[in-house]
């Protein structure tokens, strides 16, 4: 098994050529981490879109890609969770 930080400067989210993954990056910061919750409302999208330089248009299609892979899950509109499954054995 190979164990990586993805919070770190050197992330592999940010290594990826897969734009969500820097989306994904940026959420791990503004997240509940005891909770596991990230609330999607306008402050957090819009610190996201000036850190990727994207329109806010673009991240949502981002989120989309993320939920789409259940990578994030929806637990109520505009508060997500990350998959258990990136917390598996640890």
């Amino acid at each position: 098994m190979v164990l990586v930080y993805l919070d770190v400067k050197d992330s592999i989210l940010l290594k990826s050529n897969d734009t969500s993954f820097h989306a994904l990056y940026y959420i791990l910061f503004q997240m509940d981490l005891v909770n596991n919750t990230w609330y999607a409302d306008r402050i957090n999208k819009q610190d996201i879109c000036n850190k990727l330089s994207v329109t806010p248009a673009a991240l949502e299609k981002m989120l989309k890609s993320l939920r789409d892979r259940e990578i994030l899950v929806q637990v109520h509109r505009g508060k997500y969770k990350l998959t258990n499954l990136l917390f598996e054995g640890y």
